[in-house]
C-alpha cells in the first residue's frame, strides 16, 4: 500500500506522500464531493456512470472541476496500470481547494485513490442483515459529498447492534442509508424512494431490469415495516436483504424471493 499511487493535480505521487494543504476547503469546511467504485480484474466497472454523478455532484455544490469526462477516465486507466491491482477500488474526490480565508474558492482540487480491495459475501448478504434508523435529512441529498458526520455519529451504534447500516429517515419517509439505497418489495411490486436521496448506480442498474415490476415512490417507515420484502443496494454490498430494522423483524426474517431473484441477476 505505501507504495501504491495517488494522483493529485495533475501528478502521480506515492500513497505514503500524498498530502493536501490545511487551506483545502475539504478540510476545513468539509467541502468537496467524491465518487466510489470498483475494479474488478483491472477493469473499473460501471466507470461512465460513475463519473456522470460524480460531475453532477460537482456542479449541485458549485465546483468546478476543470476536467472533462474523459480526462478523469484517462487518469484512472493511468492509474490502474501503475498500481497493477487485479481488484481493487478507486475514489475520486474533488474539493473546494486552497483558501486563505477558509470562504473563498479558487482552484478546485481533484485526487484520485486507488486500493486494494475484494468484494467479500457476507452472512448478511447471504442470510440478510438488520438497519438502524435515524431521523437525518441530508444537505444537496442528490450531491455525493464528504460529509458523512450522521453515519460517523452513530457509527458505534451501528457495530453494537450489528447493523449493515443506519437508515435515514425525514419525519418519517424514508429516503437511503449512509451508504445505501433502500428498496421494499409489496404484492410482488418493487418500491424505492424517488426524492431527498442519491440515486445509486446499483440502483440505477436495478430500475433497467426487465421482467420486474419497479416504481420509483416515495414511501414512509410504517410501509417498509409492513413490506414482504426489504433490501438495500450498493457498490460493496450489491444486493442485500434485510430481515430486521430496530427491533422490527420484515415479514417472517427470511430473504424473499424477489430478493433472491434481484441477487442473482445484479451480482452474478
Amino acid at each position: 500500500m505505501e507504495n501504491n499511487f495517488t494522483f493529485i493535480n495533475g501528478e502521480y505521487v506515492p500513497f505514503n506522500q500524498s498530502f493536501l494543504h490545511v487551506s483545502d476547503l475539504i478540510i476545513t469546511r468539509g467541502y468537496g464531493v467524491f465518487d466510489f467504485f470498483l475494479v474488478k480484474n483491472s477493469i473499473p466497472t460501471y466507470l461512465s456512470f460513475h463519473l456522470d454523478r460524480l460531475l453532477n455532484s460537482a456542479s449541485l455544490l458549485n465546483l468546478d472541476p476543470q476536467y472533462t469526462k474523459e480526462e478523469p477516465t484517462e487518469i484512472v486507466y493511468e492509474i490502474i496500470e501503475k498500481n497493477k491491482y487485479k481488484n481493487s477500488s478507486v475514489k475520486i474526490l474533488i474539493t473546494g481547494g486552497n483558501s486563505m480565508d477558509d470562504f473563498s474558492q479558487l482552484k478546485t482540487s481533484i485526487l484520485v485513490i486507488n486500493k486494494p480491495f475484494e468484494v467479500v459475501i457476507s452472512d448478511a448478504i447471504l442470510n440478510g442483515g438488520n438497519l438502524i434508523t435515524s431521523n437525518y435529512q441530508r444537505d444537496i441529498p442528490e450531491a455525493k459529498t464528504v460529509n458523512y458526520i450522521r453515519a460517523l455519529g452513530v457509527a458505534k451504534q451501528i457495530t453494537e447492534s450489528n447493523a449493515a447500516d443506519v437508515m435515514y429517515l425525514d419525519r418519517n419517509w424514508v429516503r437511503e442509508c449512509s451508504r445505501c439505497n433502500v428498496f421494499i418489495v409489496k404484492d410482488k411490486i418493487i418500491y424505492t424512494p424517488k426524492s431527498k436521496m442519491l440515486k445509486g448506480i446499483t440502483r440505477k442498474r436495478i430500475l433497467s431490469l426487465d421482467g420486474f415490476n419497479v416504481q420509483v415512490k416515495d414511501f414512509k417507515f410504517k410501509d417498509l415495516l409492513a413490506a414482504d420484502e426489504v433490501f438495500i443496494t450498493s457498490t460493496t454490498k450489491g444486493v442485500m436483504p434485510i430481515t430486521k430494522v430496530n427491533a422490527n423483524i420484515i415479514s417472517n426474517g427470511k430473504v424473499g424471493s424477489v430478493t433472491k431473484a434481484i441477487q442473482d441477476l445484479i451480482m452474478k
